[in-house]
């Protein structure tokens, strides 16, 4: 019965992608729906801006389902949090007309949870105690398969900058110390490690800054990487 208004929702979301602790626009359709289907809602939670909590019965067991709602730079959702967001209202709505209908104890809490990309919106909600109270949090993510207990890595993440000296590349290059040329043999030296890795261990980087201009000897060069594995003594 609400299929048309969810897909509305979602579709609202995928038009209007936003970056991490902006998702104004996110945040304000959510609350909208979750309060007029009856949701208590508190809007900037825990005093972020962009984090809301929508709550409805009483007692125990307290019961939280999870939306993430923002987006990634330049390519909008490809990880579907439009979906996620979808998915946590439905999942809300169904739990919701069960308590009604049966008259059951119990306590459902709707979690709208900022900067998942990245940015560790659910990290400063649990610093903030948004989770005490609740027995049982979970969510949903698009995937190409059926995962019912997906699996998550320990993860770090480099900035990695390289200091060399400027020079003119045409006429004094020897003057020059070449920061590019170092992170190159970085990134090409770790990508050979990679052979001999582990499988489930993830090591992937970019270079951030290769230089200003061709005919300048790059004084700076910066990479980052993430680096994941299945512990956090694996990944040290």
């Amino acid at each position: 019965s609400n299929k048309e208004g969810l897909q509305a929702l979602s579709d609202e979301i995928w038009r209007n992608p936003e970056l991490g602790f902006k998702e104004n626009k996110a945040h304000q359709v959510l609350t909208d729906f979750l309060e007029k289907k009856g949701f208590s809602v508190e809007r900037g939670y825990c005093d972020i801006s962009t984090a809301f909590r929508a709550t409805f019965g009483s007692g125990g067991p307290n019961v939280c389902v999870i939306c993430e709602y923002d987006a990634l730079p330049e390519i909008g959702h490809a990880c579907g949090h439009n979906l996620i967001a979808e998915a946590g209202v439905a999942a809300g709505l169904g739990v919701k007309a069960f308590l009604e209908e049966t008259g059951s104890s119990g306590r459902l809490t709707v979690m709208g949870t900022p900067a998942e990309e990245g940015g560790g919106g659910k990290v400063f909600l649990m610093e903030k105690g948004a989770f005490e109270g609740i027995d049982l949090a979970m969510m949903v993510h698009p995937a190409p398969s059926d995962v019912a207990m997906p699996f998550a890595n320990a993860m770090c993440s480099l900035d990695v900058v390289f200091t060399g000296k400027a020079a003119h590349a045409a006429s004094f290059p020897w003057e020059g110390v070449n920061a590019l040329d170092a992170a190159v043999m970085a990134y090409t030296s770790i990508s050979v490690l990679r052979q001999q890795m582990k499988p489930s261990w993830r090591v992937h980087g970019v270079i951030t800054n290769g230089g200003v201009k061709p005919n300048i000897i790059p004084e700076k060069a910066s990479m980052t990487y993430y680096i994941l594995a299945p512990t956090p003594s694996e990944l040290k």
